[in-house]
Formats: C-alpha cells, sequence, structure tokens
C-alpha cells in the first residue's frame, strides 16, 4: 500500500489541497500548474489572458488554445441550462460585496444586466471576441471544476494510482484510498447561525475516481434588513436567486461536469432541477431544500457513487 503525500496552498482565493501517491517534487508541480490556471482563468488578475479578453472592447483576442477550450466548454454549459449559467456575468458580479456587505442600487443591476448574454460570445479556433464591449466574462462557476479535471491529469502523468484534490469545496478523487477502499466526501448544507449562514455537514457519499462538487447559498452571505442575501445571482435578475434549494452536489466523472451544473441546479429550483439532472448524462446530483428535504436522482446508490445521511 502507497503512503499518500500531500500539499496545502492557497489559490483561487481558496485554501486547496492536494494528497497522493506522489513525491514532493511532484506536489510542487501541482502548485506551479495551479498557478499557471490562475495567470489564465482569473478576470481579477489583471495580467490573465482571460482580462485580456475582457479589455478588448469587443475585437478579437488570440487567447491560446487553453482557454479557447475552456471557453467552448464553458458556452456548453450556458446553453444547456437556458442560460442560468452565464459567464457574461462579470459585470453584475462586481456590483455586489459579499465581504463587506454591499447591495447595489436596482438601476445599477438593470445597467449591467443589459450586458450579460452568453451568446455575445464568440471563440473561433484559438481566437475569441466579446460583441458586446461593455461585457465581462467571469469564469468562477465552471473554472475550479478545469483546475481539478487538469491536477488529476498531472497526478496520473507523474505515475499517481491514489488521490484527493481539494479546491475549497470541489473534490476530485483519483482511484480509490491506498487501502483500496473509496473515499469519503463530505457534503455541506446551510444552518442558521446569529442570523447568517454557516456550513455543517449533514451527508457523505463515498466514490471512487469521481468529482463530487457542492454548490450552497452558505458559501458567501449577509444579512440585510433581516434577509440573509447569497452570492448565487440569478442572470435573469441580477440579485440572489430566489429558490428552494439550499445546496446542489452534483457527482461526476469529470470534476469539469460537476462545477458546471451546480449553481444552475440551485437557481432552477428543486423540481426542475431534478429532473433536469435526471435528463443530463453522466451526472447523478443531491439537493437539499428549505422544507429540509434530500432530494436525490435514481441513479446515486448504482453508479459508483453511495450516500451516507447524518
Amino acid at each position: 500500500m502507497h503512503e499518500l503525500s500531500s500539499v496545502t496552498f492557497r489559490a483561487f482565493d481558496t485554501v486547496c489541497a492536494v494528497s497522493a501517491d506522489v513525491d514532493a517534487a511532484a506536489l510542487r508541480e501541482i502548485e506551479v500548474l495551479c498557478a499557471r490556471y490562475e495567470l489564465l482563468l482569473s478576470r481579477f488578475n489583471l495580467e490573465s489572458r482571460l482580462s485580456a479578453l475582457n479589455a478588448a472592447a469587443g475585437e478579437w483576442v488570440d487567447v491560446g488554445n487553453e482557454l479557447a477550450t475552456v471557453l467552448r466548454a464553458a458556452l456548453g454549459y450556458c446553453e444547456r441550462t437556458g442560460g442560468l449559467f452565464d459567464i457574461t456575468m462579470g459585470g453584475v458580479c462586481r456590483l455586489w460585496d459579499f465581504k463587506r456587505g454591499v447591495v447595489p442600487d436596482d438601476a445599477a443591476i438593470a445597467e449591467a444586466l443589459a450586458h450579460v448574454d452568453w451568446r455575445n460570445v464568440q471563440v473561433e479556433g484559438t481566437r475569441a471576441r466579446i460583441i458586446d464591449p461593455q461585457a465581462t466574462i467571469d469564469l468562477g462557476g465552471m473554472a475550479k471544476g478545469y483546475i481539478a479535471d487538469g491536477v488529476i491529469d498531472l497526478l496520473k502523468h507523474c505515475g499517481a494510482t491514489s488521490g484527493v484534490i481539494n479546491l475549497g469545496g470541489n473534490v476530485a478523487c483519483l482511484g480509490s484510498k491506498p487501502d483500496g477502499s473509496a473515499w469519503n466526501v463530505g457534503l455541506r448544507a446551510p444552518v442558521p447561525s446569529g442570523g447568517s449562514l454557516q456550513a455543517a455537514s449533514f451527508a457523505s457519499v463515498s466514490v471512487r475516481g469521481k468529482s463530487v462538487v457542492t454548490s450552497g447559498v452558505y458559501e458567501r452571505s449577509f444579512v440585510c434588513n433581516g434577509r440573509v442575501l447569497h452570492h448565487i445571482l440569478d442572470p435573469r435578475t441580477g440579485k440572489p436567486a430566489e429558490t428552494d434549494v439550499l445546496s446542489a452536489t452534483i457527482i461526476a466523472d469529470k470534476s469539469l461536469d460537476a462545477d458546471g451544473y451546480t449553481t444552475a441546479l440551485i437557481i432552477m429550483g428543486a423540481d426542475e432541477a431534478l429532473t433536469f439532472a435526471e435528463q443530463t448524462p453522466g451526472i447523478e446530483a443531491i439537493l437539499l431544500t428549505t422544507n429540509a428535504h434530500l432530494l436525490k436522482t435514481t441513479g446515486i446508490t448504482t453508479e459508483g457513487a453511495r450516500l451516507r445521511v447524518g
């Protein structure tokens, strides 16, 4: 049985942890890879390729093969969710400050919403452009999924057969644990605490070689006039989604698929989200609703994932 080596570092505005049956040199490669991804995909880093695209005022930009690949994948999620996942929400997201509790006024939201439309993003080969020069792409809703898949590929290249990656709650598992047992991934749910929401584990899933991604209204929130305002913004309103889903977990072979759908499931609401997940190949879903009901797709105990509550 191989022992696991571990590394913890900060990237993508979160704490990242990787454990795998590799040496220290491979772990350093992972940190370098994540730094490169941040320089590629972050809208906050003014030196990133994504920032260059956002600043191009509608002109074509050679973004390189990798960012072009990410954009094409992202547009696919936008289309399949009917725009409930929209990568051009950057201007709206910029108005809200969930750390300082800033609520933008309705006029500012309406102005920003006028420039939200994923269909304004075009990708041809390694070139991309945003037709609306005032639109801003934000890949935060799926970038960590792409990155987690990249880390898994690097671990395999380094000879790893067992490992787990946790990018701030985006979990991807390589194979099984060194002893052959499944990985147990805790699922978080929001619980009231002092008028706000905090995360607590309410269940776990046992998986082998799969990714588990949970999005919830607890991740970034604050209280304003007695209401809890959370960071999952509805592209139709520019405001926190009004939904009966508190958290959505997706289990998939690829972390990109798991990450690309979770926020959209929350915005959809429980009934539509469960139907969507059932009809989308390659994913399994677990939803926690406001009335404390736990909903899951039918394949969750038969396709490599077993759910435990409590």
